[in-house]
């Protein structure tokens, strides 16, 4: 049984894991556009807009940088021994 849950926990991490280095990616995609806009003063509507999906954008990725670390102090809690590959967020 504890076998079959630290796989489930491993699963679990590594979902984290790639949802977080997509986010990741498109968060820096999402600063990289707000600043060309910036740059050429684009309409302040537009800014603004891109402005507001980067807010939500850095808070998921905050909220999976909490899950994250949740998953992996329980799975090292539960599967003591076992060894994960450093998670993106640990950087962070």
């Amino acid at each position: 049984m504890a076998t079959n849950d630290c796989a489930n926990r491993r699963t679990l991490i590594e979902g984290l894991a790639a949802d977080y280095r997509s986010l990741d990616a498109t968060t820096t995609a999402t600063e990289r556009e707000l600043a060309a806009l910036q740059a050429e003063h684009a309409a302040p509507e537009s800014i603004a807009a891109v402005q507001e999906r980067l807010a939500a954008e850095r808070e998921r990725l905050g909220e999976i940088t909490v899950e994250g670390r949740a998953a992996v102090d329980g799975f090292h809690a539960v599967c003591a021994g076992e060894q994960l590959p450093p998670p993106p967020w640990s950087s962070r």
